[in-house]
């Protein structure tokens, strides 16, 4: 028989191991970098960067590539391209090598948790690699470089695919990055192949009911669909689309200089984490969870020896979506305000991305969790022979206890990507343009900010940042204004 005073420090003893490894395992990497996010939210670009060399977590050599993700896009939003280039690099080098687990961070992760390993990154931040070395690429005046990043995206996404056996991503190819292709192909003049990439986005569009994980067809791309078609004199093309969508708005006379204007607005969806706890059944591990408004099972397989004891709990990473300030984005042209169009909504295809991860790796998780039931079950029959009968269920209970503590999902993920980016073209005069950008956000709330964009022939890039309510004063004084957060470029000419 157990004597009362030896389980009462037994029960203390247990107890404090929890709270502390309950207080070690509540933070997630978005907690860890909370200050970087209020700088970002603020527009203080600058002050973010050097957050994210001072943060400790970032620096640990397991959490590599998601400095190099973060610094890479916080450079971008600086108009360090090159800068933004270089880190950007050595992220993409780093996933194509294979980024390796040795083995200490695995045992350590199958005891602890999954954020001892290092980060992998999920695999729509894998292409968004290329998407910012495209802009920066064309920014830098190197236009066939940004082709080639952008053909990289969906090149990326099925040499991704096809290494899975099974429960492949749904995600395996990306309407925008067509857009972005079609874009770039115009600027330096290549109109045949600007239609055939904006085509193949329409493509994508069409065979999903017109919409791209939740975004509509742009009416923008149907308008460069049939513009390009008509160019190129593609009668039958041209007409085949206007039949589809209907007579476009286009010129008599193609403008001498344009831009297409690009909005990222918000920050993406941050991970938290969701524990669930569940007693096994049927040689699994079930359970469910809300994932915004749909309730999804989880089942984990589980040996149909194993004793799942009572008390039983596995953390999953869950997407949290970060608001945004601002619903929508309009340009004044005109007189007539011209909708900034939703391109890219990364939340949902974020979600879905972790979800087919997570379905690969439901053995990984088991692995986890089965190495923590073992270790439970071994301490509680050690204690059963040295310290007597009935300290086994003590001890092994305790352990389980501790090991429900320690589980922790892995947070981190790619913070400084935008929730949204929604685009335009307007038609440029010689001398400068001036534009009115109207933003509408909370309780009727409208901010407005004036850009100018210089007259230069051809097609260039404005890119401008909300990633808060960054509302800007406009700078009479330079041009064009508010530099740190709107860039422009135009290639070279061929």
């Amino acid at each position: 028989m157990i004597p009362a005073g030896s389980i009462y420090r037994a029960a203390r003893s247990l107890a404090l191991t929890v709270l502390l490894a309950a207080a070690a395992s509540c933070s997630t990497y978005n907690s860890k970098t909370a200050d970087i996010e209020v700088n970002l939210y603020n527009g203080n670009f600058k002050e973010a960067s050097a957050g994210l060399d001072g943060n400790r977590l970032l620096q640990k050599e397991r959490n590599k590539l998601l400095y190099l993700l973060e610094k890479g896009k916080v450079e971008h939003l600086l108009g360090n391209y090159e800068a933004s280039n270089n880190y950007l690099e050595q992220a993409y080098i780093m996933v194509d090598d294979k980024i390796k687990t040795n083995a200490g961070q695995y045992v350590a992760a199958k005891f602890t948790n999954p954020m001892a390993e290092p980060y992998k990154g999920e695999d729509f931040e894998k292409v968004s690699i290329h998407y910012y070395k495209a802009l920066n690429y064309f920014h830098l005046g190197r236009p066939a470089d940004a082709l080639v990043e952008a053909k990289r995206i969906n090149i990326k996404l099925y040499e991704l695919n096809e290494k899975y056996k099974e429960n492949k991503n749904k995600y395996s190819e990306d309407a925008f990055s067509q857009i972005l292709q079609g874009i770039i192909y115009e600027s330096t003049g290549d109109v045949n192949n600007a239609f055939i990439a904006y085509r193949n986005a329409e493509e994508i569009y069409a065979k999903n009911e017109g919409k791209f994980f939740g975004t509509p067809m742009p009416q923008q791309l149907k308008t460069d669909l049939m513009r390009t078609a008509r160019i190129m004199g593609f009668r039958e093309e041209y007409e085949k689309y206007v039949k589809k969508y209907g007579e476009p708005n286009l010129p008599q006379q193609r403008p001498a200089g344009e831009a297409i204007i690009f909005w990222e607005n918000g920050l993406i969806a941050a991970k938290d984490q969701v524990v669930i706890t569940a007693s096994g059944a049927g040689g699994a591990f079930v359970g469910t969870y809300n994932d915004g408004e749909v309730s999804e099972p989880i089942i984990i397989p589980i040996p149909p020896d194993a004793n799942l004891g009572v008390i039983n709990a596995i953390a999953i990473p869950k997407y949290r979506v970060r608001p945004t300030y601002y619903t929508k984005a309009t340009v004044v042209v005109n007189g007539n305000e011209q909708p900034l169009e939703l391109g890219q909504d990364f939340y949902p295809i974020a979600k879905q991305c972790l979800k087919d991860r997570m379905l690969r790796e439901a053995i990984d998780i088991a692995v986890r969790f089965a190495a923590k039931k073992a270790t439970g079950a071994g301490l509680g029959a050690i204690a059963d022979q040295t310290l007597g009968k009935g300290w086994g269920d003590v001890i092994q209970a305790g352990a389980d206890i501790a090991g429900a503590s320690t589980e922790k999902a892995d947070t981190r993920n790619w913070q400084t990507l935008p929730s949204t980016i929604c685009y335009t073209r307007v038609s440029l005069k010689e001398s400068y343009n001036n534009f009115v950008i109207r933003k509408y956000g909370q309780d009727g709330v409208i901010d407005t900010e004036q850009i100018t964009i210089p007259f230069r022939p051809g097609l260039q890039l404005v890119n401008f940042y909300d990633l808060g309510r960054t509302q800007i004063i406009p700078d009479t004084k330079t041009q064009p204004a508010s530099v740190n957060h709107m860039q422009q470029t135009q290639p070279q000419p061929k």
